[in-house]
């Protein structure tokens, strides 16, 4: 179980999220939301540029390690950057080894965007890329998508961290943050697409995905501060006062929707404008998916919102009539575990419309970056932490070995004999460890001789029904004065076959697969059945067979001269086949893999196959 902190610092707050996950549980141990500017009404215009810090407008308070630390959450974690300093971009490339492929992105974005200047320790960019799971197409060319940041911007947020007392484990889209929350506390649907809008403040972060393959993310301007700045134009009482009046009384109607009153008419258009920016950019990014990813049939099932800029009232059925698809709030509490949330914590996470699905994701990203996203962390700060890390491990280290040195220093033959003993222990537990890898092995070989025998037995009995039943009506529709003496497989081209007993019962050992084809032979006197009489109750015994499930023939055949030779002259045998299908769905059959190669270049010995099976896997 590993923990994770995720930071999403957002225009109007700031919002940390700390879970453990394990498996498919998330559990959120923690959380934090603060405003990120100290101003008396949440929708304050931004800061200056002199007012900036050098992140290049990525506010942190210098009190954010302090808040942290009061909340008893880390204080290193995943940051979410979004906006125009980070760009999201697609590249196409032939099938190519990975080395190759390296190369060939690093020229693409590197060489494309990196200044002559740099700041002499590489790049003056840091960039990552995931290749995407979408169809390849008749070409077969892999699709890319490649984040890309300045290193100008990320040592400014870097610098601010730090002075905030925090550090950034990793750096990566704010998008991923949103995307991974989905991903991790939804129920997926299969081959179903869906387009994840998290309406933030001034942003919107959107997603592509079907099922789980990400094709699609990017961040756009559009957000709650969009509907409060066109409601203060329209009612003119000032940005706190159209903030309240927003997250209040103001609401939204579908288009052919009945206003109840004069004053909601007023405003409509003022936030009509704000959700079309939702509608829009919803459709630029499925067109622009469809033409940078080669996916030109692309199209989505519904729209899934979350952010604190979707509680405006009635956004979401405005946008269903307007989108022409169905959307519906992200559900993220629904499979998120809260139990071990203070109250304090509690609160951040109240509310229909979550606005801490970023922050969230960002956290899983910490806990397990296994997960898609990007890692933006700049090529020279990556290795200062390494190095810092490497040295207090180090100094660690060396303490260690000087408390493990003082001891021999002070009776060395004491310091021998305990050694001495180490060296046995280890010895023993050394032995006792090959003991149990060499039981682990033949247990290993056992199981796989015992799984082929069950895919034997398996095979043997996946058509014992059709037997049966065929063995019963044969028995219940034979013509009297008809002595059948045969009935077994037919053992045409199998070895052994005419050594086992021919046609009868003892043919059977010989068939390592289920029965398709059966055999039947007898004899009648033409006395009783004279001309054309044998074949007309023959017709007749036919028509029940194929009455049986998983009888699909029955034909007579041709009889071999040297069998008539056998027969009295007035008794006249016959042969006839009849075909076999099994209509019920087969048993898996395992199948033994070939053995893995040893250390030493020897091959494992495979596992024997069970008595009577046979070699052949169904």
């Amino acid at each position: 179980m590993a923990t994770g902190l995720g930071i999403d610092i957002g225009a109007e707050h700031i919002k940390v999220v700390q879970a453990k996950v394990s498996g498919g549980v998330v559990t959120v141990t923690g959380a934090l939301k603060f405003p990120r500017k100290p101003s008396s009404g949440p929708d304050m215009p931004d800061l200056p540029p002199d007012q900036q810090d050098e992140s290049g407008g990525l506010t942190i308070p210098e009190s954010l390690g302090a808040e942290l630390k009061r909340a008893g959450l880390s204080r290193s974690g995943t940051l979410g950057i979004s906006g125009r300093e980070v760009i999201l971009k697609y590249l196409a490339a032939p099938p190519m080894p990975p080395d190759k492929l390296k190369m060939f992105i690093d020229m693409e974005i590197g060489g494309r965007l990196t200044s002559k200047g740099g700041d002499g320790d590489g790049p003056s960019v840091t960039y990552d890329y995931r290749i995407l799971n979408v169809p390849s197409g008749l070409r077969g060319d892999l699709i890319m998508m490649a984040g890309v940041c300045k290193n100008e911007y990320l040592y400014g947020i870097n610098a601010a961290l730090k002075a905030a007392g925090v550090s950034a484990n990793h750096i990566t889209p704010s998008c991923f943050g949103m995307v991974n929350a989905y991903l991790r506390t939804q129920q997926i649907k299969e081959n179903e697409t869906v387009v994840l809008v998290d309406v933030g403040h001034e942003l919107l972060e959107i997603a592509i995905l079907e099922e789980k393959n990400l094709y699609f993310a990017r961040s756009a301007p559009g957000g709650g501060k969009k509907f409060t700045a066109a409601l203060d134009k329209v009612l003119k009482i000032g940005i706190d006062k159209a903030c309240e009046f927003k997250k209040e009384r103001a609401k939204i109607y579908p288009e052919g929707a009945q206003i109840p009153s004069k004053q909601e008419l007023m405003f409509q258009s003022a936030l009509k404008e704000g959700a079309d920016g939702i509608v829009s950019a919803v459709r630029s990014s499925v067109m622009f998916c469809r033409t940078q990813a080669k996916l030109p049939k692309l199209d989505y099932a519904k729209i899934i919102l979350s952010g604190g800029g979707a509680r405006l009232s009635g956004l979401r059925e405005y946008v269903e009539k307007k989108a022409g698809r169905p959307v519906e709030v992200l559900d993220l509490y629904k499979n998120l575990d809260l139990r071990k949330l203070d109250a304090a914590s509690a609160r951040c996470f109240e509310g229909d419309v979550p606005d801490m699905t970023v922050a969230l994701g960002l956290a899983i990203i910490d806990a397990d970056p296994s997960c898609f996203h990007f890692a933006l962390v700049p090529e020279k700060v990556r290795r200062r932490q390494t190095f810092l890390r490497k040295t207090v491990y180090g100094i660690a280290a060396g303490v260690v070995m000087m408390a493990a040195v003082i001891p021999p220093i002070q009776s060395s033959q004491k310091a021998a004999a305990d050694q001495n003993a180490l060296v046995q222990n280890y010895d023993e537990l050394r032995q006792e460890a090959k003991k149990k890898k060499a039981e682990f092995e033949t247990r290993r070989q056992e199981n796989k001789r015992l799984q082929l025998k069950t895919d034997y037995y398996a095979r043997q009995t996946r058509m014992g029904r059709v037997y049966l039943q065929l063995l019963t009506k044969i028995r219940a529709e034979t013509p009297p004065d008809v002595l059948l003496t045969a009935l077994g497989p037919n053992t045409d081209g199998v070895a052994g076959a005419t050594a086992g007993g021919g046609v009868g019962l003892g043919s059977w050992n010989f068939i390592d697969e289920p029965v398709t084809r059966l055999v039947l032979r007898g004899h009648y006197t033409l006395a009783a059945y004279p001309d054309v009489k044998f074949n007309e109750a023959w017709e007749g015994m036919r028509k029940k067979l194929l009455e049986i499930p998983g009888v699909k023939g029955a034909q007579l055949e041709p009889v071999n001269d040297e069998d008539k030779d056998k027969m009295k002259p007035d008794t006249k045998i016959f042969e006839a086949k009849i075909f076999l299908h099994d209509d019920t769905k087969p048993l898996a059959a395992a199948v033994a893999k070939t053995p893995a190669a040893k250390p030493d270049g020897k091959t494992a010995a495979p596992a024997a196959t069970p008595s009577g099976t046979g070699t052949k896997a169904n």
